[in-house]
């Protein structure tokens, strides 16, 4: 994954490096990324044809790349940690996915030409940016006008979202700020995107597993669960929390946003 800006507990790049080098397996192996019904969903939101180059950025274990990759021309899977892309290349080669290369790089410093890219992906990682801006500068940069950038990421209605990044730092300390819907597409039109598309979908999260997934020690843990008793009406009422045979849920939200690069600049 790549860099995130202001969290609880840091999130330079060293901390991304540091948390998905010690949990990188789990991720590869992860039921939610690699749930097929979500990643259907993305891949066709992203909208990819056969003679496509396709970037995907902050790859992780890889389950978007080669999601994509019997569709297009050409898959480039990019992240910051040697480690995951490790794993990104077991996946692929398990599904016998030839046409990926793997490039080791941050989002904020793509070390490919400008235009190079008929789509760029990324999914599930841009909560981890701590200079969002120049890695969303650098994926308008390297489409090609006319090009279209997909992007997923957790998402939390506005009454829900300050409260919970309490939870997200607290189980990841590479998490910097999940950003609402309506962030998004203003971010994306300060930097000369066109939004064709965004919304936010819904979705029940088992939290133990989330918490699994992560690393989280017992005793913190144990102190994330103990934050959600405290949880103001309004929040609770979002999240709606309940166990169910030895397991915790809560509601849970990410954003699908498909923007384009105009084919010439706006203004």
């Amino acid at each position: 994954m790549s860099s995130g800006s202001q969290s609880p507990q840091g999130s330079d790049p060293a901390d991304s490096r540091d948390q998905f080098s010690r949990v990188a397996e789990a991720y590869r192996t992860s039921t939610t990324h690699s749930d097929p019904v979500s990643l259907a969903r993305f891949i066709d939101l992203a909208d990819l044809k056969p003679n496509h180059r396709v970037l995907d950025i902050a790859t992780g274990a890889g389950h978007v790349a080669v999601a994509a990759a019997p569709m297009v021309k050409e898959v480039v899977a990019l992240d910051i940690t040697a480690v995951m892309l490790d794993q990104a290349r077991q996946l692929a080669a398990s599904r016998e996915s030839r046409n990926i290369s793997f490039v080791l790089a941050d989002a904020e410093a793509l070390p490919f030409t400008s235009e190079s890219f008929d789509r760029v992906l990324v999914r599930s990682a841009p909560h981890h940016f701590r200079n969002l801006i120049p890695a969303l500068a650098e994926a308008y940069r390297v489409l090609v006008p006319g090009g279209a950038f997909a992007i997923s990421d957790c998402s939390p209605p506005p009454v829900v979202r300050d409260w919970l990044e309490v939870v997200e730092a607290g189980r990841d300390r590479s998490h910097f700020r999940s950003r609402a819907l309506e962030e998004w597409r203003a971010l994306l039109q300060s930097m000369g995107f066109t939004v064709e598309q965004a919304e936010r979908i819904e979705q029940e999260k088992d939290i133990l597993e989330w918490f699994d997934r992560s690393g989280v020690t017992p005793r913190d843990r144990r102190r994330l669960l103990d934050y959600y008793e405290t949880a103001p009406a309004a929040v609770a009422g979002q999240l709606t929390p309940q166990w169910r045979e030895g397991r915790f849920y809560h509601r849970y939200w990410y954003a699908l946003i498909r923007a384009r690069r105009p084919l010439h600049p706006l203004g």
